[in-house]
């Protein structure tokens, strides 16, 4: 499983190597991923609302270390005009539901779907966790967020116009 994973981040990194992926400033590609309940949701779904994207799987010990300091964020943050959407790319999705049961987390938690692996190719996403800001439009404000343990990432959300 972790053999899998590494494969598909390092193909990634390859893809990477030889495409330009998105830059500051860029409208962000769609994606349509479901949550462990099976609802579909989209990019689109979240706009006129800024949106952090949480990269992440259940098979990485950083990742797992940052879920409190995210949720804090998002309970300071509920009441903003900010959407907090964690994509898990884990490929075994028995594995990363059994997590959430385990692991109830806040905030949309969504699970990486192979057809859609330009929009983890288009970010460039070759270690994890990462963190992408979006602004209300879909654009790209920030490609690599510091993580949430950082005072930085709180920071870089309060300096946000409109929120």
């Amino acid at each position: 499983m972790i053999v899998w994973c590494l494969c598909i981040l390092f193909s990634i990194n390859a893809f990477a190597d030889g495409e330009e992926g998105a830059k500051v400033g860029d409208q962000s590609p769609d994606f349509e991923y479901e949550d462990k309940d099976g609802k579909i949701y989209s990019l689109k779904d979240f706009r006129g609302k800024y949106v952090l994207i949480d990269f992440w799987a259940t098979y990485c010990a950083p990742c797992k270390k940052e879920i409190p300091y995210l949720e804090k964020i998002q309970e300071k943050f509920k009441k903003k005009n900010i959407f907090f959407v964690s994509i898990a790319i884990d490929l075994n999705k028995k594995e990363w539901i059994q997590f959430l049961e385990q692991n109830p987390l806040k905030g949309t938690q969504l699970v990486f779907d192979r057809k859609w692996l330009s929009f983890v190719h288009y970010y460039q996403v070759t270690t994890i966790p990462r963190y992408i800001l979006l602004d209300k439009e879909g654009k790209v404000v920030h490609l690599d967020m510091p993580r949430p343990s950082n005072p930085e990432f709180e920071k870089i959300l309060k300096s946000l116009k409109g929120l």
